[in-house]
């Protein structure tokens, strides 16, 4: 059900069955989708590879305008068959499939980690989604801009904002 639940604020009382608490979760995600233009009923498949990004974007963004270019970025680099080097799919296997703590940073042996879901070893998306999410992430995936940028990284921790740039070398220069 990863990735199906839509965060949302739910009102469940202790004598709920769970499976009645997911299908619940499951329908208001569909109604929610359905508010998003371009959405126009997608095929299963094409409904998991658009939530299984959103799920890279929801974790990935901070500022809602940035959402659209950081899903440019992501599909810009699928469509080059380049890995999408993003920091939260690293952390997904360090916290959810390894069991750890969440790292303070994420190191360069982390990005070697054995694991379908690292994308620094691995071009195109991960076996499934690594979040839940939102509608910003939903739309940014389903309605993103044509843009030239392969490259982000944030630019202010504290805004989070993010500077995007088209090559190596101008993401190098920006570090």
């Amino acid at each position: 059900c990863e990735g199906y639940l839509f965060p949302d604020t739910y009102y469940l009382n202790v004598n709920m069955e769970s499976d009645f608490i997911v299908e619940h979760f499951i329908e208001n995600f569909i109604e929610n989708l359905k508010s998003i233009p371009n959405y126009a009923e997608k095929t299963p498949e094409e409904l998991f590879e658009i939530v299984t990004l959103a799920s890279i974007v929801e974790k990935e963004y901070k500022v809602k305008e940035e959402a659209p270019l950081i899903a440019s970025v992501f599909k810009n680099r699928i469509r080059h068959n380049i890995g999408l080097y993003s920091c939260a799919t690293i952390v997904y296997i360090i916290t959810e499939i390894q069991g750890k703590p969440h790292p303070n940073r994420i190191l360069t042996k982390d990005t070697k980690i054995d694991n379908p879901y690292n994308t620094y070893k691995w071009a195109g998306l991960p076996p499934g989604p690594i979040s839940n999410p939102g509608l910003t992430a939903l739309d940014a995936v389903i309605n993103t801009p044509k843009t030239p940028y392969f490259f982000f990284q944030v630019k202010d921790e504290k805004k989070g904002t993010h500077v995007f740039t088209e090559t190596f070398e101008e993401h190098k220069t920006n570090h």
